[in-house]
């Protein structure tokens, strides 16, 4: 027999008297009230219930509802006893027997304490916080984990609870707050819990039975009762001591004897993490162990792992988030939920029968704090949903803010999610610094759609960023102090292009953000994603009727693509285009700041396509406008663009001396020139590294060596690109190879493609692949090396990329020489000369003449009949070094001079006029002071040795050298 208060059951025997007395009640509410009554104040839940009571019956669930109905009319007074909790199921309500209001004892502990739940799933990575909240609880009387839904407060403190058992001689007490609503209910579920006999217990009575011994109280999910359970929180541990209180929450209590603990979310690994890694992080490890429990084999190899390692990075390691998308995979797969996750609230869902509601789904658990959350806060919540990724309280304002959400409402506002753990802060120095997780985000603009509200939102936002990047742009270009690096909205700006550009978008607003954030794109070394989103908003300006956007706007967008394609795809013949057209409107516009910088991007693209004589025409234009506007450094700058043109004709000893000069005169303007994000690559390197080939091509390689060192030195950490593979690829590596130091430009090589493939350009990877190409030719390597750099060289020259290939052609025309291929080598350099004489692409015109002149020479070594008449061959090979010495001495480029003589001396040697080659070599090493420093010169000096020895005089090159001339001793 069992005792409810009057109503006394029996099971067996299937009756229920009250007061002795029996009670008809009907056989499915007597099963029911059998079912609710076994469990023994266990919740019992709807399907347990309806499989009890209507074994192998299909049956509405509204039955239970009549029954239940039935049942507590008989129950009269007590219909109490039996406790509906929403969404989950039936508890029976169990009390002491009633003792006379005099002899009633408050003061005993409990006797019937619920037991803790049991975990649903092994805890993962908690194991140091669980340690934590161990030790916080030895000195804090009230300790509220703190967290957004889902992030496993409940998990812990159950946890927690249980291992900390031995620190108390008594069992916790566990209350689920989930579904009451009131101070009554909360009082009453902890008096239940610590089996006090109380009908309606005050905070007073409940401190008074927690008193005798330390106890541990966990009130777990209060965000919805907090006022309430602070209140009586406050008293339980004011007159209890020894009692310690764990509150799970999202959000605090704010009482005086809280401590806060937030809970973090679970460890993911990093973008780009070795499987190794991935494998390391507790989110990962949570994700494995529920799909596994599924009976679903997962990360079965690397790939698969790598989607896993993402899909809980962009779940932000929430640990329910992470056991529902699991749950997912046994009829998604990785790669399906992967795919779907810009889809997470319709995704996510298929929780434990048994968890509460708002755990069952990702949206249930945001619906669940959402609903709490007073109008002003909802309102701010569901607009905050535009920014992607951390954002300011001054720029919430200015997307969020109008009439009908002020500063004031926006101040409470942020206050209150941040609160209820629905918004993340970090603070950089003083400045407050918000965000939203992507789950978070996901919830908050599935409202503002649901509200109508998203176009609106998203087109504030794109015009709020339009204005921030405009605003940097314009201190740029005014040369006023750089603003700090907006890189915190590059993530927002892109979503924002995205729905410009989408059918729901705003076309015209695109653009005008895109004019102004590809620049900023160009400036982090985003080249690729610069290309791609001008010339998206390229595309669509050219849809749209003409002044359909200012033209401001449109030479920004313009010019971006311009400057990022031959760094990416290398249409240099569409930059060219797009620079015409830059140029023509400035004209129009009388924009003297685009009017320059087109005449620059022209000089750019006329020098990569190989027309010098056309980039010497733009850059004097420059000079011009520059002089005409009385702007100091556009007239340092054009001069040195002059400089270069002319180094590039072949005239070094005019370039030179421009290119010092104009060295001076930018370190004197260094602090007033405009930022290097308005060119593609910082001034001083085009100015020391022509220098440096200078020097070279003039026969000190210690000096352009030297040039290079200090040049490496001054390329800034935090701006590399495109600046440092500029130089790389145009200087320091052509002149190591150049110099014969393979293992030096293999270095180069090695970060330069390093760089190329890391920032997605395109053209320097060819370029790279030219130079490696090149480099194993001059190791030996002539039959592995000749396909691999015909391949590279075709890849430029079909961009239209010709900028200093030319030593490239020539030695691939070497290497043809070389394997027998001398006709092919004679018209491939006959093709190369022409070229280079119509465009004024003169500098490397000696290197031409000197491989003609290998090319010739080697046809008499191949001739299949020794007696046949060569004199035709030796004649235009002779005919050919002559020329390249002309030049080359015409140019004052004594390491062209070199490679020519000494091509021209085998080329007498094999004649037998070994005498008029060693003289030859003999007046031409007195213009170098040592035979160390290039190939070329160690080669020159071992070739007179060789000659001497030949004729018997066995002088070594430095006693030869001092011989000749006293001045060197």
């Amino acid at each position: 027999m069992i005792e409810l208060g009057r109503f006394q059951i029996d099971l067996e025997m299937r009756t229920l008297q009250r007061d002795g007395e029996p009670v008809h009640v009907g056989s499915r509410a007597f099963d029911i009230l059998a079912v609710v009554v076994s469990a023994g104040g266990r919740l019992v839940t709807k399907d347990e219930l309806m499989n009890a009571v209507w074994p192998q019956t299909i049956v509405e669930e509204n039955n239970i509802q009549v029954h239940l109905s039935a049942l507590r009319k008989i129950l009269g007074a007590d219909r109490n006893l039996i406790l509906t909790v929403p969404g989950r199921g039936y508890q029976l309500v169990t009390r002491q027997p009633k003792t006379t209001p005099e002899r009633a004892d408050t003061t005993q502990p409990a006797t019937l304490r619920r037991p803790l739940p049991s975990p649903k799933t092994q805890l993962v990575g908690r194991d140091a916080t669980v340690r934590q909240i161990r030790a916080l609880l030895k000195h804090s009387r009230v300790l509220t984990l703190v967290g957004a839904g889902g992030i496993g407060k409940t998990s812990l403190a159950i946890e927690t609870a249980r291992q900390a058992s031995a620190d108390y001689p008594e069992p916790a007490c566990f209350v689920e707050l989930a579904t009451l609503i009131s101070a009554a209910g909360v009082l009453g579920a902890i008096a239940q819990s610590c089996g006090l006999a109380v009908e309606t217990p005050c905070a007073e009575q409940i401190a008074a039975a927690f008193a005798p011994v330390p106890t541990l109280l966990v009130l777990d999910n209060a965000e919805h009762v907090a006022d309430h359970v602070a209140e009586i929180v406050e008293v339980l541990v004011a007159r209890t001591h020894s009692l310690r209180v764990l509150v799970t929450s999202r959000e605090p209590l704010r009482i005086m004897a809280e401590t806060l603990l937030r809970v973090d979310p679970l460890n993911v690994p990093a973008p780009y993490s070795s499987d190794a890694e991935i494998l390391q992080q507790s989110a990962v490890n949570l994700f494995l162990l529920r799909s596994h429990s599924l009976q679903r084999e997962v990360a079965a190899d690397s790939a698969e792992l790598q989607l896993v390692g993402e899909i809980c990075r962009r779940l932000d390691g929430l640990p329910l988030a992470i056991e529902l998308a699991a749950a997912r995979v046994a009829t998604l797969g990785v790669e399906g939920v992967h795919r779907r996750l810009d889809d997470r609230m319709a995704i996510l869902a298929g929780g434990y029968r048994t968890a509460l509601p708002r755990h069952q789904t990702l949206r249930a658990t945001f619906d669940w704090s959402y609903a709490l959350l007073d109008p002003g806060a909802r309102s701010l919540f569901r607009r905050i949903g535009v920014f992607g990724g951390v954002f300011t309280f001054e720029a919430m304002c200015a997307v969020v803010c109008d009439p009908l959400l002020t500063v004031a409402s926006a101040i409470n506002g942020i206050s209150e999610l941040l609160a209820k753990s629905l918004v993340n802060i970090e603070f950089d120095g003083p400045v407050a610094k918000y965000r939203l997780t992507e789950s978070t985000r996901a919830y908050a603009l599935d409202k503002l759609q649901a509200e109508g509200e998203r176009r609106e939102l998203a087109a504030r936002h794109a015009r709020f960023l339009s204005t921030c990047f405009q605003t940097r742009l314009t201190q740029l270009v005014d040369g006023r102090t750089r603003v700090a690096a907006l890189d915190h909205t590059l993530d927002d700006a892109r979503d924002a292009c995205d729905w410009a550009f989408s059918a729901d978008g705003n076309p015209r607003l695109g653009i005008e953000l895109a004019s102004n954030l590809t620049s900023a794109l160009f400036d982090e070394g985003l080249f690729a994603e610069c290309c791609t989103r001008a010339a998206q908003a390229v595309e669509v300006l050219d849809r749209l009727p003409d002044a359909a956007v200012d033209p401001g706007t449109e030479m920004r967008v313009r010019a971006a693509l311009a400057s990022a394609l031959p760094y990416v795809h290398g249409s240099i013949s569409k930059a060219a285009n797009l620079w015409q057209t830059v140029f023509a409107m400035a004209l129009t516009c009388g924009d003297v700041d685009f009017h320059a910088r087109a005449l620059w991007g022209q000089w750019h693209t006329m020098i990569s396509l190989g027309a010098i004589h056309e980039s010497m025409t733009y850059a004097q234009r420059f000079q011009q406008l520059a002089r005409d506007q009385a702007n100091p450094w556009h007239t340092v700058f054009a001069d040195q663009l002059v400089a270069i043109s002319q180094h590039c004709l072949g005239r070094h000893v005019e370039a030179r001396r421009a290119l010092l000069d104009a060295r001076e005169r930018f370190a004197q303007l260094e602090h007033t020139a405009p930022n290097g994000g308005k060119l593609a690559v910082n001034p001083l390197v085009y100015c020391n590294g022509t220098l440096a080939r200078i020097a070279w091509l003039q026969g000190k390689p210690e000096e352009a060596r030297q040039v290079v060192d200090d040049l490496m030195a001054r390329v800034q950490p935090d701006v590399l690109e495109p600046s440092l593979t500029h130089m790389l690829g145009t200087v320091a590596a052509p002149l190591a190879l150049m110099s014969g130091d393979l293992g030096r430009a293999a270095t180069y090589l090695e970060i330069m493609r390093s760089q190329a493939a890391l920032h997605h350009l395109d053209v320097w990877r060819d370029y790279c692949d030219c130079l490696s190409a090149y480099r194993d030719l001059l190791s030996g390597q002539t039959e592995r090396a000749l396909p691999r750099l015909k391949a590279a060289l075709d890849s430029l020259r079909s961009r239209g990329f010709r900028r200093l290939i030319t030593p490239y052609i020539v030695g691939y025309a070497d290497g043809l020489s070389a394997t027998g291929r001398t006709e092919e080598a004679g018209a491939l350099l006959e093709q190369t000369l022409a070229v280079c004489e119509r465009n004024g692409e003169m500098f490397f015109v000696p290197e031409i003449w000197r491989a003609m002149g290998v090319a010739a020479h080697a046809e008499v070594n191949q001739r299949a009949n020794p007696g046949e008449s060569c004199e035709e061959s030796l004649t235009r090979a002779s005919t050919c070094f002559a020329r390249a010495v002309e030049l080359s001495r015409a140019q004052g480029a004594l390491m062209w001079e070199l490679r020519a003589s000494m091509a021209n001396a085998r080329h007498l040697c094999d004649q037998g006029r070994a005498d008029e080659a060693l003289d030859l070599l003999e007046r031409l090493a007195l213009h170098f002071d040592t035979p160390a420093g290039t190939a070329d010169i160690r080669a020159l000096f071992e070739m007179i040795d060789a000659l001497r020895s030949r004729q018997g005089q066995h002088l070594s090159a430095r006693k030869w050298k001092s011989l000749l001339d006293p001045l060197a001793m």
